[in-house]
């Protein structure tokens, strides 16, 4: 087999040339059986020689490219144990900007090496190796200004700043090489040639890029050699790409160093959850419960300490993490100033360290000892580890209040120092996604006596009408907000709710059939803890979320929060604010439901104080949401009935012309080219979707229907329901055979015109008049617009004007009706009626909407929406008052004539007959 595979690989370039200068020249037909045989030979000698003497395993020669490596025979594969493969999950790299692109903060470079197949050799230290190495250059490169420091734009509609946002000026670099070659598994030395294909930062494809990787494992891994180090080269004499440096963290083949030594944590940290409690040690859980940042507390005489170690960044990650069954552990951790960065992949951070150690299960927490990482040559990527002497210690604190409500601690401390100063460090307050046992957690409330004096003098404890959210609509507790002056957002969501734990999904109960817990839920006053993520007023400059800390009651009769928050400061806590909010009733119809306040209880001289912020949230409760898309099912299937008896009604007026052919020239061309126009532009405006809905989200509603499928239906109905009048419009428009006079016909038919067409243009002009005095205080609330701008557009604003039109499309045919003075029934009862029904009934629907739904930010309305029509309580009811008028008067019209309502002694009904023609 490995001599196969081998002889596979090799493509010498000779072959080419040999046969170019040994081929024979051109014979007649009859010479070329004779020269057949030579000629297969000739060919054959170059591949054997090739095949006993070179080595290479691509287009260009691996003994050239690895000397130090040569290449050995692949042995039968067999049953023995698993090979050692050289595998690397995630590195960085350096260099190689032309094709990979300048390298961003935000998404740093990134390296795989993953394996394909492992085989032994000859050789037995040394292995053949096929892998796949893929090198990403940062993601898209995007700046703010010209400068890079403009991060403000001023918004002209919303009349405020706004920040900039990103202008994408770059494509993502990345390259995928197919790569084979060997390992040694006794230097740790991996040799490999390929080539690559892929897409440079420019966006320009790359196509078989010849490439030389060469990397160094330590073997073993340990301490002080944690890091897999080398170059990637091109030996593309055309267009070579400069030296790329690769590093990574070593995941196979480390051996473990003595174990560490964790001193007692300080006091006020003893108590510590039991992760592990009842299950063995698993690595892939406690990795989950380390990936969130820390914050660094330099505080409580910890400067000398964090000099020593040459720390002053504000957060640290524990990028990479390996274990073993047994509990020793090894990390990688990295010191840096940024707020958002990704653990998946390989970082630098300004600082770093690599420690090993074990987790302690009788404590409950995680001991090492770590190094510093250095830089050991020109590139960042030439990383190697320095002096020792660290001491790192993580657990997770068992008891939480307001200002030590960390999900996970840690200290950091300099091992020569005989002071036992440590650097403190806290994550935040619950990993997301985590699903591990909280049941042992409990919070300590430290705060409610004062906030109790502020929640009865700020007289929140009034009674109020309803029923308000309480610890059994916990869900309703947690709410968005935006800051109606000075702008901003922020997100507020409980952390307790007494005893019980919230852990963003649902509530952890210690013991649920407690006689403490069931007291806890009847009680009036609830003790409650809140963690706040602001954006905006004192953070504008930087635009990064900041966390505020808050615990105090919670009233369920009055649905009034009041509590007591703190926020961290650079150097210090500020500890002296009051966050005050009043819930909604659940039964209220209102958008509206938080408004409150957070304020400063320091003096304006103060340099903490900071002006009021009232804060306001718009949304629904989660009973409401459940209501809300029962509407959205149910107008979709409203919608689609409303367009099925649509187009029956143009089916019985079709009927209706058949059997009275006298109606086809009494029938108004204005109305029906209204109607036909109101059934049109809803396909135009949405001729996409009926086609290509994969940009659409598709989500069940309650009652088991599908929104996506309602809508496609609703337009192949109004495609059809279109046809149908298109059809009706022909025939009015054909000639007349029974008309009397077809010049008096459309004398009256311009008449319409010259009456319709000023009308509707004069409306387009008050339409136009009102969007432009009225379109900013149409707009959503002024702190949602700060967010996000939602005014109209001045084509919406005509489109629902459009759709006024429709409401009273009989208008044009009572007109006609009128000038020609005739009593031809040219209306199918069932198609007038039926027809203004159809108009006036989403009308009548929006009165029941706005009573019995709650109107969210961005409201979704399947049928009866704003954008088709004018819908406000006075419209409501003088359109289907209009609409049903002009349905009477035409009833009369066929009946007594159509001018009955003008009362002149001179006026002559007009009837069209049949006339047939004799011929002579």
């Amino acid at each position: 087999m490995g001599e196969g595979r081998r002889r596979r690989d090799l493509t010498p370039r000779s072959i080419s040339a040999s046969q170019s200068q040994m081929a024979p020249p051109r014979a007649s037909p009859t010479h070329r059986p004779r020269l057949a045989l030579p000629l297969i030979i000739l060919l054959l000698i170059p591949a054997a020689a090739a095949a006993a003497g070179d080595t290479s395993l691509s287009t260009f020669s691996y003994s050239r490219q690895c000397p130090g490596l040569p290449a050995a025979l692949d042995l039968p594969a067999g049953d023995g144990p698993a090979l050692p493969a050289p595998q690397l999950s995630t590195g960085y790299f350096s260099g190689g900007a032309r094709v990979f692109g300048p390298e961003t903060s935000s998404q740093p470079r990134s390296f795989s090496l993953l394996p394909s197949s492992v085989a032994r050799t000859a050789n037995a230290s040394l292995l053949h190796v096929s892998a796949t190495l893929a090198v990403s250059g940062g993601r898209r490169r995007f700046r703010y200004g010209l400068d890079g420091r403009n991060l403000f734009e001023y918004d002209g509609q919303a009349r405020h700043f706004r920040p900039r946002l990103p202008r994408f000026t770059g494509r993502r670099g990345s390259i995928t090489f197919g790569l084979e070659g060997y390992y040694s598994t006794a230097s740790g030395e991996l040799c490999m040639v390929g080539t690559g294909s892929g897409r440079a930062a420019d966006g320009k494809p790359v196509h078989f890029l010849p490439v030389v990787l060469r990397l160094g494992f330590p073997s073993p891994a340990n301490l002080t050699r944690s890091f897999v180090t080398g170059r990637l080269e091109s030996v593309d004499t055309i267009s070579p790409i400069e030296p790329v440096s690769l590093v990574a963290y070593a995941e196979e083949g480390y051996a473990y160093a003595e174990s560490a030594s964790c001193p007692p944590p300080p006091a006020g940290r003893l108590d510590a959850l039991q992760v592990f409690e009842g299950r063995n040690f698993s690595c892939a859980h406690l990795s989950s419960m380390l990936k969130q940042p820390f914050r660094l507390d330099y505080r409580n005489g910890s400067e000398s300490t964090a000099s020593s170690l040459g720390l002053h960044q504000r957060y640290m990650y524990v990028n990479r993490l390996q274990c073993k069954d047994d509990g020793a552990v090894r990390a990688y951790v990295a010191f840096t100033n940024q707020t958002e960065a990704s653990r998946y992949y390989f970082m630098l951070g300004e600082k770093a360290v690599v420690a090993d150690g074990f987790w302690d299960r009788q404590r409950s927490r995680l001991c090492l000892k770590g190094c510093h990482v250095v830089n050991s040559g020109p590139s960042r990527a030439d990383l190697a580890v320095g002096e020792c002497g660290i001491g790192m210690s993580f657990w997770f604190p068992s008891v939480w209040s307001l200002q030590q409500r960390s999900f996970a601690a840690g200290l950091v401390w300099n091992t020569s120092l005989k002071s036992g100063e440590a650097i403190a460090a806290g994550s935040s307050a619950i990993t997301p996604n985590y699903r591990g046992n909280l049941a042992g957690l409990k919070y300590n409330y430290t705060k409610v006596d004062e906030a109790m004096k502020h929640y009865k003098r700020s007289g929140l404890n009034k009674n109020r009408k309803g029923k308000f959210p309480d610890s059994s609509s916990y869900r309703d507790l947690v709410f968005r907000f935006f800051v109606q002056k000075g702008g901003g957002s922020g997100y507020a969501s409980p952390v307790t709710i007494g005893s019980m734990l919230f852990d963003g999904n649902s509530l952890v109960v210690p013991d649920p059939f407690s006689h403490h817990v069931t007291t806890e839920m009847k009680q009036r006053l609830i003790n409650v803890s809140y963690d706040i993520y602001y954006v905006g007023n004192w953070s504008l400059e930087s635009f990064h979320r900041r966390h505020i800390s808050a615990e105090g009651v919670y009233d369920t009769k009055t649905g009034s929060l009041c509590m007591i928050a703190c926020r961290v400061l650079n150097v210090s806590s500020d500890c002296e604010i009051l966050v005050t909010a009043q819930f909604s009733s659940l039964d209220a119809n209102v958008a509206q439901h938080v408004k409150g306040t957070i304020r400063s209880l320091r003096k304006k001289t103060d340099p903490l104080f900071f002006e009021t912020l009232d804060i306001a949230s718009y949304g629904m409760y989660v009973e409401q949401v459940d209501e809300s898309i029962w509407r959205m099912d149910l107008e979709s299937t409203m919608a689609l009935i409303s367009m099925t008896l649509a187009c029956i009604f143009i089916a019985v007026q079709l009927f209706h012309v058949n059997k009275v052919p006298e109606a086809l020239p009494a029938m108004s061309i204005t109305m029906l080219v209204v109607l036909a126009l109101g059934y049109m532009i809803p396909l135009v405006l949405n001729f996409e979707a009926l086609f290509k809905n994969s940009n659409k989200q598709t989500f069940p509603l309650a009652g088991g229907g599908w929104l996506e499928v309602n809508e496609v239906m609703v337009r192949i109905i109004t495609m059809i329901t279109f046809l149908l009048q298109l059809r009706l419009l022909q025939l009015a428009w054909s000639p007349r055979s029974v008309d009397v006079s077809k010049a008096e016909s459309w004398a009256a038919e311009r008449k319409v015109l010259w009456i319709c067409l000023p009308l509707y243009m004069i409306g387009g002009i008050i339409t136009w008049v009102v969007h432009m005095r009225f379109n900013h205080s149409r707009r959503m609330p002024r702190q949602v617009v700060q967010i996000k701008p939602v005014g109209h557009a001045f084509w919406e604003d005509l489109v629902s004007y459009g759709g006024l039109i429709l409401d009273g499309f009989l208008l044009p045919q009572v007109i006609l009706n009128a000038f020609s003075d005739s009593k031809v029934r040219a209306l199918s009862p069932g198609f007038y009626i039926g027809s203004t029904m159809i108009r006036s009934l989403p009308h009548v629907y929006d009165v029941f909407r706005r009573k019995h739904f709650v109107p969210s930010l961005r409201p979704s309305y399947m049928y009866a929406s704003p954008h088709d029509d004018l819908f406000s309580l006075a419209w409501d009811i003088v359109i289907p008052c209009g609409a049903l008028l002009l349905s009477v008067v035409v009833f009369f019209q066929q009946r007594l004539g159509g001018g009955f309502f003008l009362c002149s002694k001179s006026r002559k009904t007009r009837e069209y007959e049949m006339v047939s023609t004799v011929s002579s």
